[in-house]
């Protein structure tokens, strides 16, 4: 189970398409953090996890500081000795120092870094406070990190018009292996509406892209989907599973419980606060098993006899709240995704076969060459 921990609604930044929107100050308080894990086997073991991973989110959860992060992560390796325990931050990444770096190794702890693409699209939206742009810095810091053998991902959120070939050089130029996602309608982002229909149309040029190459890179979501659609393994993706309600647990700053880091600054449907209730009483409440029935109702209504439900589920419950103000809505952009599924199960699952039919032969001339080369070393 993953808890997503909104540590601060602090930022360096000011991103103009933020789904934070703009916020008063919170920061979370460290008892909240430590009722959480002395609370948290309750709750794994009512739904049969083995595992807790906690994601450091904000705001920028850099900002909330090292050694306050430090007391938390000792604490909760120390209360839940009995299950496998991991450290997750998604950060902005422009505030990465030696000493962080430090930090990320000492703790073992997974970076997931924001970076919208090549620095021309990426500096339009995602710059500093003072207007200053941050994507060579964040590059740098990537770098840095990955130097010091730390496992670092990238998040990229399209929000405007793309060059999908250009995208996808500067993916391959620094050997990133990104997370890409369509910008979400709420907070600073209204008016960002109608962007998945182009969003689509990249992630196909991307997948051609990819399908031409001998190695190709790995760009999720397109790799779950694929994997899914093969049979191979579910997808993992919580706006593709239908998890909502499950899997996650947002905790806010000032205590309040929900099913989405997404819903920080909405805060459409909270299941409680911490500080009056246990989180799993939390998990169990009205509103929880509301968000949980949301995929039986789609199923019997909106979605009935969709040939997409396993690879969709009805799409990501907040975005349907966000759009329509309920969580009996499927997904604001079916029709894009259909599109989109449809697609990868017809060209694109063809140009999948033809690339398996390049590498078959290549092994064959590979094995036909090394044969080649033994019959002339034998006759030396």
């Amino acid at each position: 189970m993953q808890i997503i921990l909104k540590l601060t609604t602090a930022c360096n930044l000011r991103c103009s398409y933020c789904s934070e929107g703009d916020q008063a100050l919170e920061r979370m308080p460290e008892e909240i953090f430590y009722k959480t894990v002395d609370e948290l086997p309750a709750l794994l073991d009512h739904v049969g996890a083995k595992s807790a991973e906690f994601l450091f989110h904000g705001g920028e959860p850099m900002l909330y500081g090292r050694e306050a992060l430090k007391r938390l992560i000792d604490y909760a390796r120390a209360g839940l000795t009995d299950y496998d325990v991991k450290f997750l931050m998604q950060t902005n990444g422009t505030l990465i120092d030696d000493d962080w770096i430090k930090f990320f190794r000492a703790e073992e702890i997974g970076a997931g870094i924001s970076l919208d693409g090549y620095p021309e699209i990426h500096d339009q939206c995602r710059r500093t406070k003072d207007d200053r742009p941050t994507a060579e810095l964040i590059i740098k810091n990537i770098d840095r990190l990955r130097a010091e053998g730390l496992n670092v991902g990238t998040l990229m959120v399209l929000n405007s018009a793309v060059n999908a070939d250009r995208l996808y050089d500067f993916i391959r130029e620094h050997n990133l292996q990104p997370k890409i996602h369509p910008v979400i309608a709420c907070g600073r982002a209204r008016g960002h509406e109608n962007v998945c229909d182009a969003y689509v149309g990249v992630m196909k040029r991307l997948l051609a892209r990819a399908l031409d190459e001998e190695e190709p890179g790995i760009i999720q979501p397109l790799d779950e989907i694929f994997n899914a659609i093969l049979g191979l393994e579910p997808m993992r993706e919580c706006s593709y599973n239908g998890s909502c309600g499950r899997n996650f647990v947002c905790i806010y700053p000032d205590g309040e419980v929900g099913f989405c880091g997404r819903d920080n600054a909405t805060r459409h449907l909270t299941y409680g606060n911490l500080r009056e209730q246990s989180i799993l009483e939390l998990y169990r409440s009205t509103n929880a098993e509301k968000i949980r029935a949301r995929q039986e109702h789609l199923r019997r209504n909106d979605c009935a006899g969709c040939s997409d439900w396993e690879l969709c589920h009805g799409g990501c419950a907040f975005e349907a709240v966000n759009a329509f103000g309920t969580l009996e809505a499927k997904y604001p952009d079916c029709a894009a995704r259909k599109n989109f599924i449809g697609w990868l199960r017809t060209d694109g699952l063809r140009m999948l076969k033809a690339k398996l039919v390049r590498d078959k032969i290549r092994l064959r001339q590979s094995i036909a060459l090394q044969k080649q080369l033994r019959a002339e070393l034998k006759d030396l």
